[in-house]
């Protein structure tokens, strides 16, 4: 009877594989194309990720912006307004400034209106022109 039962249990296995395989070889006939749209998508997928970090280059940082000190003392400029005006000159928001030169956010918007005064500016975009028409940042 246990020889039997083993019997049946593994022949019932086989054939199930044999049907299973039977599916996939016809899936796999039926959706070909699909396939290998996939498999050339991914090459395809493989190959830009390989050439990007390639053509990337090293991971050096960009190079911080270059400020004059001398062309900014010929106006007034503070140390600490030279600072505010190259975080500017990156595009950090106010609280970003103050948050990375360790300042409090009315000492920045105080900085920036000194720097509106100095440059004869009345908004951010104009302030950074003349700072780089005065070269103070480039």
């Amino acid at each position: 009877m246990k020889k039997s039962a083993v019997f049946i249990g593994l022949s019932v296995g086989l054939l199930l594989t044999l049907l299973n395989a039977l599916d996939y070889f016809h899936l796999v006939r039926v959706l070909s194309f699909e396939f290998y749209a996939a498999g050339v998508g991914l090459l395809f997928m493989a190959l830009g990720i390989w050439a990007g970090i390639k053509l990337s280059g090293s991971k050096e940082e960009l190079a911080a912006p270059q400020v004059s000190i001398e062309n900014g003392k010929k106006i007034n400029l503070s140390d600490r307004e030279l600072d505010v005006l190259v975080e500017l000159n990156n595009g950090l928001s106010n609280q970003e400034i103050a948050d990375k030169l360790f300042v409090s956010l009315n000492t920045v918007k105080t900085h920036i209106s000194n720097l509106y005064l100095k440059l004869h500016a009345k908004r951010r975009t104009q302030a950074l022109a003349k700072a780089k028409e005065l070269r103070i940042v480039e």
